[in-house]
C-alpha cells in the first residue's frame, strides 16, 4: 500500500526571528540596552555583538538569556557596536533578527 504525501512529509518546527530589536544608551558609560519583542515559543535567546563603522564585521557571542531585554556593558565609549538576536525553541535556533547598531556612550 502506498503512503499519502502527508504521511511522508514531517512538519519542521519553524522558529521565528525576534522583531523590533532596539539599542539605546544604558544607565552608565559603556552600556547599551537591547530590547526586542518576545518570541512566544522561545526557551532562550542568543545575543551576538560585532564592531564596524559601516557594517558588522565578525560576530561574537555575547550571551544566552531567557528574557527579551539585555544590557551590554564594558563597551568602549564612542565606539560603534552592532547587535543581533536569535530565539531558540526546543534546541532549534531560529534566524537572526535584523542587526541594529549603537555608539556606546
Amino acid at each position: 500500500m502506498r503512503k499519502k504525501p502527508e504521511q511522508i512529509i514531517k512538519t519542521k518546527s519553524v522558529v521565528p526571528s525576534p522583531l523590533l530589536l532596539t539599542a539605546t544608551s544604558g544607565d552608565s558609560q559603556g552600556e547599551i540596552d537591547l530590547v526586542w519583542e518576545p518570541v512566544k515559543t522561545a526557551d532562550v535567546y542568543v545575543i551576538q555583538i560585532s564592531s564596524g563603522r559601516v557594517k558588522p564585521t565578525k560576530w561574537k557571542y555575547e550571551d544566552i538569556i531567557s528574557e527579551s531585554s539585555y544590557t551590554v556593558s564594558k563597551l568602549r565609549s564612542g565606539h560603534k557596536y552592532w547587535f543581533r538576536v536569535a530565539a531558540v525553541c526546543s534546541e532549534i535556533k531560529g534566524p537572526w533578527s535584523n542587526p541594529v547598531w549603537k555608539k556606546a556612550p
